[in-house]
């Protein structure tokens, strides 16, 4: 028998990274990271390998997950302080890989679904500064304690909404200043 796949493939701009500080009090929001360009997940490991008078014999040893981000440096992004910060301390911090596709979504409770997600304790590895003639970028690699662990994220229309777009319609005369700094008079 054959199976043959017929889903769309995944584009990179829905899988979304989320970070937050291991000692962020309880029921904080996790942080997703400013002008990420690209994330890479790595699911590895070490394996056993070797020669006896029957053959070949190959074990799995060890499991090397890790994730690699890439952002724009943007001043006071909380994502990249919390990375400097574990960096420094020698903490870990709390990472989560969301596959925010809505053929992957589930619940019914309108506004509010979960997507699929691995979780893990990611102890930052190297945290680097390209500071060339274009815009800066910072990359960093959390090295995962033990094994990414599965599970589902939960995300409300509105939050998706809000990471979608960086700004929302607005009639003449309701805020000022640039998109980057908007105000409502209130």
């Amino acid at each position: 028998m054959v199976v043959k796949t017929t889903s769309a493939p995944i584009r990179g701009s829905r899988v979304w990274y989320f970070i937050q500080a291991v000692d962020a009090e309880i029921g904080a929001e996790a942080i997703l990271p400013a002008f990420q360009t690209s994330g890479t997940t790595t699911i590895g490991g070490e394996n056993i390998d070797e020669q006896t008078k029957q053959g070949r014999i190959i074990l799995k040893s060890t499991d090397e997950h890790s994730i690699e981000l890439e952002q724009y440096f943007t001043p006071n992004d909380p994502a990249s302080e919390v990375i400097k910060d574990a960096k420094i301390s020698g903490a870990s911090v709390k990472v989560w890989r969301v596959v925010v596709d809505e053929s992957l979504a589930v619940g019914e409770t309108p506004g509010e679904r979960t997507y699929p997600a691995q979780f893990g304790y990611g102890l930052p590895d190297e945290l680097s500064y390209d500071e060339g003639e274009g815009l800066v970028t910072v990359s960093y690699t959390l090295n995962i304690v033990g094994a990414l662990k599965d599970g589902l994220f939960p995300l409300s229309d509105e939050d998706i909404a809000v990471i979608d777009s960086l700004y929302e319609y607005q009639n003449p005369g309701e805020t000022t200043g640039d998109y980057n700094a908007i105000e409502t008079g209130a």
